[in-house]
């Protein structure tokens, strides 16, 4: 009689190799989208080997995938291609193509459901260890692929470092706020109301920084291949000035203290939130008009207003979207940053020609969206943070086409 040796958890196993390293659930669904949407928004040869039972906010990924013309196989439980189900709370997403692999390999058994632990490997030489357990299990011959999408070539060295950069910086921050959660658990349950507000708009704009690093990534890709170096180069400017913000936000989930005023240049600012919200315009024919000569320092927050900025043009951008119908014609499509200095204050204004808001007396509520994917959190979280550091923000003006907010701070 045959004796049946039952396979271990190998690809757990290689977790437990890099140590407790920690990833949120959302940076991971932007890993899966940005190792996977490239290949599907230009399809070349390649395949995707994924396991992926949780499949929260990833259905859209998934059934593009389901429906495209790349290769595919599922590892899932109930998928029948697994010789045997050891895999359990492990779950994996293996593109491979001639020009890069990307693994990424998770367990979702942690003591904090919003956290996994992962590991992952871009376009390395080891990729050959994950691959060769994941074929073990397989019922599908993947051998072929192993051998053929094997890229000898590493010419994705900017991008790769780039997304590198991203996940250690956010593993750190996050490993940091764990640690120091620990130590004053008994102050934090305490305090768990406010924790809860604070985490949902630390969760809110790192979103936002994230969305800007996968539109810069995309960029950098299609910049790769004319070997446009210099826009690379201020891409991965903008991504590293956009992860730096997601780490302080993440570090900040350690301290009560709401926001550090000082003495901020008002040229940096505007220069600034310009630079990183301009990746929302782009291919969309908006025009970004500036109209900023004041030379001023102000009393503020930096990094908070410039999140404020940032979520006002973004919104303001997707603003355009809303009303296909409308005859306003591209090239007349709008965002103005305007600067006005008082004697004891200065006030920003963000305008734009998209179609008017419908409730206005509504959209500073917690909670109130227009939007079909809207948390409802964007303008709430902005006065709350002009708020904190002893500024104003308000709706200056709105009417069918013309919607413009100001913001005032103390110089």
């Amino acid at each position: 009689m045959k004796k049946i040796v039952r396979q271990q958890n190998y690809l757990k196993e290689l977790i437990d190799t890099q140590g407790n390293k920690y990833l949120s659930r959302q940076a991971l669904k932007c890993l899966i989208r940005s190792a996977v949407e490239p290949l599907l928004d230009a399809p070349e040869t390649g395949v995707v080997l994924h396991r992926i039972e949780n499949k929260d906010g990833l259905l859209g990924i998934l059934k593009r995938l389901e429906f495209s013309e790349v290769e595919a196989i599922n590892y899932t439980d109930s998928s029948n291609n697994l010789v045997e189900l050891v895999w359990a709370n492990t779950e994996f997403l293996c593109v491979m193509t001639h020009r890069y692999v990307s693994i990424l390999i998770w367990d979702n058994h942690t003591n904090d459901k919003n956290f996994v632990r992962y590991y992952s490997l871009y376009n390395s030489k080891l990729q050959s260890e994950p691959l060769n357990i994941i074929m073990r299990n397989s019922k599908v011959d993947i051998s072929h692929y192993i051998e053929k999408f094997n890229p000898d070539r590493r010419d994705n060295i900017l991008l790769n470092s780039s997304v590198r950069r991203l996940i250690d910086n956010m593993d750190e921050a996050i490993n940091d706020a764990v640690l120091h959660y620990a130590e004053n658990n008994a102050e934090t349950l305490i305090c768990s109301d406010y924790i809860e507000k604070k985490s949902r708009i630390i969760a809110h704009e790192i979103r936002n920084q994230l969305s800007i690093c996968d539109l810069y990534s995309e960029i950098i890709r299609k910049h790769a291949e004319l070997k446009n170096f210099e826009e690379i180069e201020n891409s991965l400017k903008s991504i590293n000035r956009a992860i730096k913000m997601a780490n302080n936000l993440l570090i900040s989930l350690k301290t009560k203290e709401n926001s550090k005023l000082k003495s901020i240049n008002l040229n940096e600012l505007i220069t600034t939130a310009v630079e990183l919200s301009q990746v929302y315009l782009t291919s969309k024919n908006i025009e970004f008009q500036i109209e900023n000569n004041e030379n001023t320092e102000v009393i503020a927050d930096f990094e908070k207003t410039l999140a404020v900025i940032i979520n006002i043009v973004k919104n303001a951008s997707e603003a355009f979207e809303t009303n296909i119908e409308d005859n306003i014609l591209k090239n007349d499509k709008y965002i103005k940053i305007k600067t006005e200095k008082d004697v004891n204050f200065v006030k920003i204004y963000i305008s734009n020609n998209a179609p008017g808001i419908s409730e206005p007396e509504k959209i500073f509520n917690e909670g109130f969206t227009t939007k079909n994917s809207g948390s409802g959190l964007g303008l709430w979280i902005c006065k709350k943070m002009m708020e904190e550091q002893n500024g104003e923000l308000e709706l200056s003006r709105s009417s069918i086409d013309y919607t413009e907010f100001a913001l005032k701070l103390g110089v």
